[in-house]
């Protein structure tokens, strides 16, 4: 049954009313306690500036901010790059390295093109933090990014490609293709060991190292490589 116009319209009306008056009644009541709900209202922010400030010195956030500062710095890079974030890799098997066994990594970021295969860890660390690590513990972010690496060597080799199979399988195994390691700093810095074989460069500089190291693949290697691993993205 349909409401004649003009009930319809007296409806109308009367919704607007009470919206009006409930707006009104609001009005009211802060232009009346306008210091009594200005206190009520701000007496939660010491706390939460207090818990703001005791995220930004946990390590979560510090990793988050190094994190963003490499993407940032990464998505720089020219177009025949590819960039893949937060990888995780898993072997069918265990295999050997340095009298450990490995079998899979979790890799902040991979970048593959024309000048290579780069597996980048992220570190935004004090330099007091830096000292304990490298000064008391025998794992420091070089045996991170090694293990990584190799990992990353012994996946691709164990790829099925397309036509370009046996040429990058060749030169995989010729070594003309390597998978190349860095730390990338957004904190203190990280001593270089020239033994390890891993270069170590700021956050900012990231793109420009890269672009800058001799061309190991072509166009269509590098694109195949990066669709094979993108299916391992988390």
């Amino acid at each position: 049954m349909k409401l004649s116009p003009q009930k319809e319209i007296d409806r109308l009306l009367t919704r607007e009313h009470s919206d009006f008056q409930n707006l009104n009644n609001k009005y009211v009541y802060l232009n009346n306690n306008k210091n009594e709900e200005i206190k009520r209202r701000l007496h939660p922010l010491p706390e939460n500036l207090e818990n703001i400030k005791k995220i930004k010195k946990t390590n979560e956030y510090k990793g988050a901010v190094g994190e963003l500062a490499a993407i940032k710095n990464l998505e720089n890079l020219p177009q025949d790059y590819f960039l893949l974030n937060d990888l995780f890799l898993e072997l069918n098997e265990y295999i050997n390295f340095q009298g450990s066994r490995l079998r899979s990594a979790q890799i902040d970021h991979l970048v593959v093109g024309p000048t290579g295969v780069y597996i980048i860890e992220v570190k935004n660390w004090s330099y007091e933090y830096v000292q304990k690590v490298f000064n008391e513990s025998s794992y420091t972010p070089y045996d991170q990014i090694q293990r990584s690496s190799y990992l990353i060597y012994r996946y691709l080799n164990s790829l099925k490609y397309g036509n370009t199979f046996q040429k990058i399988y060749f030169r995989l195994a010729k070594g003309e293709i390597r998978v190349k390691s860095i730390i990338a700093v957004t904190g203190a810095d990280i001593p270089y060991i020239k033994e390890k074989h891993t270069a170590v460069v700021r956050s900012n500089e990231l793109s420009d190292y890269i672009k800058k190291g001799s061309q190991s693949l072509s166009s269509e290697e590098a694109r195949e490589i990066a669709e094979k691993l993108s299916s391992r993205v988390l």
